[in-house]
């Protein structure tokens, strides 16, 4: 298990600009794949882009959505391997305790988002009061368009499990954090990949305040990056990311298809 001392090793400055500019250039190749991976999906299955989620079938929806985070697994690996950086990533064989470990870091996300939703409620009664103006939470456009279609909640979740999590990690985790960790540190490492990685989730947003979304997302980056360094293995924050998700589409399909909501 890592998290050991020194927390904080800055290195010299060629080598932070260098690991700095390359973490970005990942995270834009992973989003720029993702969109062309995207379209030729909708081509190949014959939809149109946007995706409308009352038109198009559940099934497609899915299918063009999978196509796209194949994206993110291209440019994390793609970089690992052009550039022969394996050692940026924590790869081991699974062990029975990462089973355990991957429990804490749902049960963390479910903690740490329980607090986040604290802490937006807190800022934007601060930003109503100060500035007058109203703050709705940021809404995920998968889930908005299961609302409208529920049976594509049940769709995403083998997406969540095989690529969303694993796709995202692979970047966000693995090259990035690595990268930060090279040149500032474990913690500084945790911190900005987590912000990259919540910055990233605004381009999920249809609707509502980014702000609110984008830090919720980045507090659960850090504790998927902290998971990540305990445990040294990249496959124990890609389930427990993919299985958070999973449970999200799940939940949601049970409120969507019973009339259900949740108590707040």
């Amino acid at each position: 298990m890592a998290l050991t001392p020194p927390y904080v090793s800055v290195a010299d400055g060629r080598t932070v600009v260098l690991n700095g500019v390359r973490a970005l250039a990942v995270v834009a190749a992973a989003f720029l794949l993702a969109g062309l991976l995207g379209q030729v999906g909708a081509a190949l299955f014959g939809v149109s882009l946007p995706l409308d989620a009352a038109g198009t079938p559940a099934s497609l929806y899915a299918a063009v959505n999978a196509v796209s985070f194949v994206g993110f697994v291209v440019a994390a690996l793609g970089f690992v391997g052009l550039r022969n950086e394996q050692s940026l990533l924590h790869v081991r064989s699974p062990t029975l305790s990462d089973a355990g470990w991957v429990l804490v870091g749902v049960a963390g996300i479910f903690l740490g988002a329980i607090v986040m939703g604290v802490v937006v409620d807190v800022l934007s009664t601060v930003v109503e009061t100060v500035f007058g103006t109203s703050v709705e939470s940021g809404q995920n456009s998968v889930i908005e368009a299961g609302r409208e279609n529920p049976p594509l909640f049940l769709y995403m979740v083998p997406v969540a499990l095989l690529l969303v999590g694993p796709g995202e990690e692979l970047v966000f985790r693995g090259v990035v954090q690595g990268l930060f960790r090279r040149s500032f540190g474990v913690v500084p490492g945790i911190v900005l990949a987590s912000l990259l990685f919540g910055l990233g989730h605004a381009f999920a947003i249809s609707s509502g305040s980014a702000w609110t979304y984008v830090l919720t997302a980045g507090a659960l980056g850090v504790v998927l990056g902290t998971v990540y360094e305990y445990t040294e293995s990249i496959v124990v924050p890609a389930l427990a990311h993919g299985l958070w998700n999973a449970g999200l589409f799940v939940l949601n399909y049970y409120l969507a298809t019973t009339g259900t909501s949740l108590p707040v």
